[in-house]
C-alpha cells in the first residue's frame, strides 16, 4: 500500500496484486462534499483525468488501459481527526467515527480502546484529541 503526498494532492493505492492492476485514488479527489444517499456514483472522464495525472507523473509504467473505475466515499470530521467519545448525557453509548478513509489501519487499537471504554469507562490510551468536546 502507498500514500504519496505530492504538489497536486495526495494519492493512495495498492500495487498490482494477482494481475488486477494498480489501484489508485486521490484524497479529496475533486474536493466535493456529498450526501451518500444521493451522490452520483458513476465515474466520468474528469474523474479518470485526475487519477491519470498522478499515474503519468509518479507511476508511468502503470499508465495502461483502465481496468475499472469505482466511486469511493469516506467520512471526514471538520478537522480530519477521528471521533472517539461517549455520547453526551449517555455515557453508556460510545461514538467512534470520522475515520477519513484511513481508519482501517487503526482497527485493532480502536477495538481495544472501545472495549476498554465500554467495560471500564476509560482507556490507557490518550484519546483526548478525539473528544467531541474539541469543538466546544
Amino acid at each position: 500500500m502507498f500514500y504519496l503526498h505530492a504538489e497536486e494532492g495526495s494519492f493512495y493505492g495498492v500495487p498490482v496484486v494477482a494481475g488486477m492492476g494498480l489501484k489508485i485514488g486521490k484524497y479529496h479527489h475533486l474536493g466535493q462534499t456529498v450526501d451518500p444517499d444521493s451522490v452520483d456514483r458513476a465515474c466520468h472522464p474528469e474523474d479518470e483525468a485526475v487519477l491519470r495525472e498522478g499515474v503519468r507523473r509518479y507511476f508511468p509504467d502503470a499508465d495502461g488501459a483502465t481496468l475499472d473505475l469505482q466511486t469511493c466515499l469516506f467520512t471526514n470530521t471538520a478537522d480530519e481527526h477521528f471521533i472517539i467519545d461517549a455520547v453526551p448525557n449517555s455515557p453508556s453509548v460510545l461514538l467512534a467515527g470520522g475515520f477519513s478513509g484511513h481508519g482501517f489501519k487503526f482497527c485493532s487499537v480502536m477495538g481495544e480502546i472501545l472495549a476498554d471504554m465500554a467495560l471500564n469507562g476509560s482507556t490507557r490510551h490518550d484519546v483526548s484529541l478525539f473528544s467531541l468536546r474539541r469543538w466546544e
